[in-house]
Formats: structure tokens, sequence, C-alpha cells
């Protein structure tokens, strides 16, 4: 049987599965060589990240690892990142139609993955609690816990369809036949620097648009400038190693101060409304109960007071980055 003939029979098969060469991806995974193009940089990225996926996609269905779902959604947030630093050599409606759809399985793992790292976070919170707090922790916990739940049920729904599985096969033939191309890109790896450079300087035009004091959405729009930072800066730290390297590990410093900054951010607004119900009145407040209130507030204000620390630590990780010369 041809190679064709392999992929055609794959793809007519009722189950995707999660082996590789099920979705069409070559047996050996994709390495760019030292010198290749972006566009052969950005398919073995592709690669790379695409068999993470299928790993994990076992995982995830089960529940039974909270990390498999994580690793899921990081492999999609940096294929996306990695389609839209490359998009000037893409083309275009390829490349914003195959985007969409990551963004689309993206928008079914982020609020799990949301809600594991605050129920995490609660349950660890819980155990520094007084004996007789934790009962009405638990409370708190539990409503979560049913969020959580419901979220997985969609998510579920969604990798059970057909559009997941054409997903996977988008991404199987980009990596195939190679991402298609809208002009000739440089045939050198240079380009890559270029996109690590780029990325600094968004990053610092973000930096610019905070204001004094910059509130918790400019601070979470920083935050994913620096992530998209980072992800550029993985694909050219092979080529690039030296400086390049060096602003990998910065961007990621910065990245995780905003990150627990974020985190800190959506706990208290998870109490809020678990104790509060909507802003605008629209829906009661699922937890009445006074000593479960009276608790979520001790949590909230520990979440605040890890907010305000993160404000202290981002200004220094960010002159770190700052100063590195590209």
């Amino acid at each position: 049987m041809s190679s064709d003939d392999a992929r055609n029979d794959a793809r007519n098969r009722t189950s995707t599965g999660t082996d590789p060469i099920d979705i069409g991806l070559p047996v050996e995974p994709v390495r760019a060589a030292h010198g290749a193009s972006v566009v052969e940089h950005i398919r073995a990225a592709l690669d790379t990240r695409t068999r993470a996926l299928l790993a994990h996609d076992p995982g995830t269905r089960s529940g039974s690892d909270p990390e498999d779902l994580h690793r899921m959604r990081v492999s999609v947030r940096r294929m996306r990142a990695v389609l839209k630093a490359g998009r000037s050599w893409l083309e275009q409606d390829w490349c914003r139609a195959l985007r969409a759809e990551l963004g689309w399985l993206g928008r079914g793992l982020g609020p799990v993955r949301d809600l594991d790292v605050q129920l995490a976070g609660l349950r660890e919170e819980r155990e520094e609690l007084d004996e007789a707090e934790r009962v009405p922790a638990d409370r708190l916990v539990d409503e979560l816990t049913e969020r959580r739940e419901s979220a997985r049920a969609d998510l579920l729904e969604m990798m059970r369809a057909e559009r997941y599985r054409r997903l996977l096969w988008s991404l199987g033939e980009a990596v195939h036949g190679g991402p298609p191309i809208a002009s000739d890109p440089p045939a050198e790896s240079d380009a890559l620097y270029e996109l690590v450079r780029d990325g600094v300087r968004t990053v610092e035009r973000a930096v610019g648009r905070l204001g004094d004091p910059p509130t918790d959405e400019r601070l979470h729009a920083l935050r994913i400038e620096t992530k998209r930072l980072r992800y550029c800066a993985e694909l050219a730290v092979p080529v690039f190693d030296g400086v390049v390297g060096e602003v990998l590990a910065a961007a990621e410093k910065l990245q995780d101060v905003l990150g627990v900054h974020q985190d800190a951010v959506v706990t208290e607004e998870w109490l809020w409304w678990l104790t509060h119900g909507d802003e605008d009145g629209s829906g009661p407040a699922p937890v009445r109960d006074p000593e479960v209130v009276f608790v979520a507030g001790r949590l909230a204000e520990r979440a605040r007071a890890r907010r305000v620390k993160q404000r202290e630590a981002w200004w220094p990780a960010w002159r770190k980055l700052r100063r590195l010369e590209l």
C-alpha cells in the first residue's frame, strides 16, 4: 500500500485515534534544519504540537489528570501563536481558517483549565484555614466543581464532534504537505530572529499602553503579548541561542509573574460571584450561608494580597527583558 493509500485508509476510519499516522502525520517527527526557511520551522512546530495534542487527548477525555488538558491547551495556544507570527508568508485564508478552528477548540479547553486552576488553589488555601472554616470552604469547592463538570461536559461534546476530527486532519495535512504559502519565504532562518525582535517591540508597546496604575485588564493583555513572544522565542532558540535564549527566559519570568496576578484576579471574581451573584443582579448568588460568605471573604483577601504582590513584581521582570539587546 502506498503512503497516499494509507492516508486515505486512515481518513475513512470511524475513529480518529491518537496515533499521529491516523491523521496523516509523517511516521517520523519533522525536524527543521538549522538553515531552513521560517515556513519549515513553522511546519516542524505544528508537527511537534499536533503530536502533543494527540498524546494528551485520551487523558483529557478520561479526566484522570488535569495536566493532560493543560498540555492540550498549551499546544493549541502555541500553534495559534506560531501561525500568527508566520502569517506574512502563509496563505491568508488558510492561516485564518486554521487559527479560527484552533481558537474554537481553545474556547472549549479554556474554561475547564481555568476552573482546574481555581480549584487547585482553593483546595490549597482550604488546608491553611482553621478546622471550623474548612466545612464552609468545602461548599465553595463543591460549587466550583459543579461548574467545572458542566464545562467539561461541553468540552467532551466538542471532542466527539466531526469538527474536531476535521481540525486534526487539517493539522496533519499541513504538516504532511507543508503549510500553503502566499509568498516565497526567506531562504534562511534570519526571519525567525526578526519575529522575536518584533515580539519584543509588541510587548514594549503593550507596556506603554498600561497607564498608571495599570488596570487588571491591561496587565492581562500584556501577559498575552508576553506569551506570544515566548512562543516565538521557542521557535527561534534552536537556531539562535545566546540572546534569544535570554529573551525566552526573561519572557517566561514576566509571563509567570503576570500569570499569578491574573489567577488572583480571577479568584476574587469567582468568590464575588459565588457569594454575590451577577453584578447586574440578573442572577442570585449560588452561596448565601453566612459562614460560607465569611470564609469566601477571607479567601478573597488572600487573593488580593497576592495580586498586590505581583503588581510590585512585574516591573522588575519587564526591565530585565527590556535590557536585552537584540
